[in-house]
């Protein structure tokens, strides 16, 4: 499996409505690609947001269980983490189509009594379209996201008895 492998399989999952495998396999595919960015930076951690400074030329902040957090912390350890660790995204963090434009990145902090952190959709394309222009990543043939093709000679599998 590779970083092309990864990103082929979120597309494929976010295609399909399955939001935290295809965050999972996206941001999977950001750590690998911080790797070969930064390859001397010691720490998962340190290289992932790194790489995401690379991405973006902002710095944003928001209050995330009472604290300020850097969106590139954010994305390390309340949706990498969680997902790699615990298998879902915490509580207080969620990805929200209510957006005005679901394709931008757009997030929210919220306040009493919740305290949720709403994240656009549009992120999810933000991570993978920085994976695929990474200059680390540039031998690699990215497939253009798209659905899968599903054709007449396509079988369905009989249900096992």
């Amino acid at each position: 499996m590779s970083i092309v492998d990864r990103v082929a399989d979120a597309d494929l999952l976010w295609h399909y409505g399955r939001r935290e495998g295809a965050l999972l396999n996206v941001l999977v595919a950001v750590s690998a690609t911080a790797r070969r960015t930064f390859p001397n930076v010691r720490g998962d951690r340190a290289a992932f947001e790194a790489f995401m400074k690379t991405t973006h030329g902002w710095t944003i902040a928001v209050e995330h269980r009472g604290v300020p957090v850097d969106m590139d912390s954010l994305f390390y350890t309340w949706l990498r983490c969680e997902l790699v660790h615990v298998g879902s995204l915490p509580p207080d963090l969620r990805i929200d189509d209510q957006f005005t434009d679901p394709d931008a990145c757009g997030v929210r902090a919220g306040g009493a009594p919740d305290y949720t952190v709403l994240l656009s959709p549009g992120w999810y394309q933000f991570f993978a379209d920085a994976v695929r222009s990474a200059p680390a990543n540039s031998e690699l043939r990215f497939h253009p996201p798209r659905p899968p093709r599903i054709t007449s000679n396509t079988r369905r599998s009989k249900p096992h008895r």
